[in-house]
């Protein structure tokens, strides 16, 4: 299968980040303050994320608020919880938008995986 991975970031539209076939990896830097990522234009399952904020820290979360299409998972290089999100009524995704308990923040400077499944 192919992934069109779609980049969000606040006050910009959506750009395409990468474009994958099973098993590739493609990885970049980023330091804005806010941004998400799916599968394609039409993508409803979010990773997403705020770097560099509050009180020196990295914000990640998952997100279905909006639906649910495809399986992902955020790790960290440092020890920061892992999220997944396998289908439908995820516990570590946001259901709704005041799930709050579900955004995690570890020490800014770790390095994020995401893995689209």
């Amino acid at each position: 299968f192919s992934l069109q991975v779609i980049r969000t970031e606040n006050g910009q539209g959506p750009t395409q980040q990468a474009m994958l076939n099973s098993g590739q990896v493609a990885g970049a830097d980023f330091w804005s303050n806010g941004m998400n990522f799916k599968d394609g234009w039409n993508g409803q399952t979010l990773a997403e994320f705020s770097f560099n904020s509050w009180n020196g820290q990295d914000f990640y979360d998952l997100s279905i608020i909006v639906g649910y299409d495809t399986a992902m998972k955020i790790s960290t290089d440092r020890g920061g919880p892992t999220v997944t999100c396998w289908g439908w009524g995820c516990p570590d995704a946001y259901l709704y938008p005041t799930d709050d308990t579900k955004t995690h923040g570890v020490s800014t400077g770790e390095t994020f995986t995401v893995t689209f499944c």
